[in-house]
């Protein structure tokens, strides 16, 4: 016997110096219940939590969570009234744990008589809508519940509040939304039960008609007459503000105007158009605009050959050049160049005071307004003056 004792001593003084008992507060408070309460009562006040001083082995302290503990006050036979009760903290799912300490050792519990009342139902919106949607209407299923506990909480319930988010909806719903008991100030009353704790809740989303300014585009189709050209389009207004669904308006970059036919045209021209408007999309103000085309001549270029002609040669002086023609580019618009002819453009070599001799003259090239010269071939000649 005696050797039993020494090696069991032995084990208990060898397993505790490699796994030592700790003794400490649980690093978590834990949260008190009540249990057996009577039928016909109900706790009026939050039972808040306790801490408690715990003795466990090392390797099982490491482990340990709120879970593993159960702090309970027993209510059973207790009247309607304000008194202590003593807590009482049990341990779960481990072995080998104990409770030394619980503090506080005892809180207070009031208990009233437990009592129903019907309350409406309210529905409170969170959140926006997006853009271009409105509330049609939220509905809930049922227009009263029924809520129960302690007398001094149900007097203060005023509803049943059903917080629905409508942040992002687009389309109808109806979710089941959980039931919040609230007293007159809008404040959340806690320790109640509510009956059904749910409902649903039917929101209709509409959407809004929105204003969009758009621009107004034209297409310009044909061609204006021989020698002429498209040189400016202009509309009026350039924009107008439609009005529509946001889905009809993002379908929108902008709004097409009636083809303008320019075939033939040889001055400008300015038509009046009605701005067509999709399905879903109307304007208030007047839906017609004026499409104003600008049409100007085309530019060109014509290449002539002309004979030089002398002019101011001094009496009794007889001239001539070592060259009978002259090439003449000239520039403008092509209705001009059309109707140009050869003898329209001089080339004038001008002799004034010139005696005898050879000399380099630079020509002179005479032509009808509107038109330029771009190039002259050769840009010099050679006159001689013989008595």
């Amino acid at each position: 016997m005696l050797a039993f004792l020494l090696g069991t001593s032995l084990w208990v003084f060898v397993t505790d110096t490699e796994n030592p008992t700790v003794v400490d507060i649980f690093s978590s408070s834990i949260a008190v219940q009540a249990v057996n309460v009577g039928e016909s009562l109900a706790v009026a006040n939050q039972l808040g939590e306790v801490d408690i001083r715990v003795s466990a082995p090392r390797d099982r302290w490491d482990r340990l969570t709120s879970a593993n503990f159960r702090a309970f006050v027993d209510l059973k036979g207790l009247e309607a009234r304000e008194q202590q009760v003593r807590v009482q903290v049990e341990v779960e799912n481990v072995v080998g744990v104990r409770v030394t300490e619980v503090l506080p050792r005892t809180i207070t519990v009031n208990l009233e008589d437990f009592v129903s009342v019907e309350v409406p139902v309210t529905v409170r919106l969170v959140g926006t809508l997006p853009i271009g949607y409105e509330l049609g209407g939220s509905v809930p299923q049922l227009e009263s519940v029924v809520v129960a506990g302690p007398q001094s909480l149900i007097d203060i319930v005023r509803e049943a509040v059903a917080d629905v988010n409508i942040t992002g909806l687009t389309v109808d719903v109806d979710p089941n939304v959980p039931l919040t008991a609230r007293g007159a100030g809008g404040g959340e009353i806690r320790g109640v039960t509510i009956t059904p704790s749910s409902v649903r809740v039917n929101v209709q989303i509409l959407q809004r008609t929105l204003f969009r300014t758009l621009p107004l585009t034209v297409r310009i189709i044909g061609e204006p007459a021989n020698g002429y050209r498209v040189s400016n389009v202009t509309i009026s207004p350039p924009a107008i503000e439609v009005q529509g669904s946001i889905r009809a308006l993002q379908q929108l970059d902008a709004l097409a105007l009636p083809s303008v036919d320019v075939t033939g045209h040889s001055a400008g021209l300015s038509i009046p158009l009605r701005i067509p408007l999709p399905d879903g999309v109307s304007a208030s103000t007047d839906v017609s605009a004026t499409v104003t085309v600008s049409i100007v001549p085309a530019s060109g270029s014509l290449r002539l050959t002309v004979a030089p002609e002398l002019t101011n040669v001094a009496d009794g002086l007889t001239a001539s050049v070592d060259t009978t023609s002259i090439v003449v580019v000239v520039e403008g618009p092509i209705p001009v160049l059309d109707a140009l002819a050869v003898a329209d453009v001089r080339v004038l070599i001008d002799l004034t005071g010139r005696p005898a001799g050879v000399y380099d003259e630079v020509p002179q090239i005479e032509i009808p307004d509107g038109l330029t010269v771009v190039i002259v071939t050769p840009q010099t000649v050679s006159v001689t003056l013989s008595p």
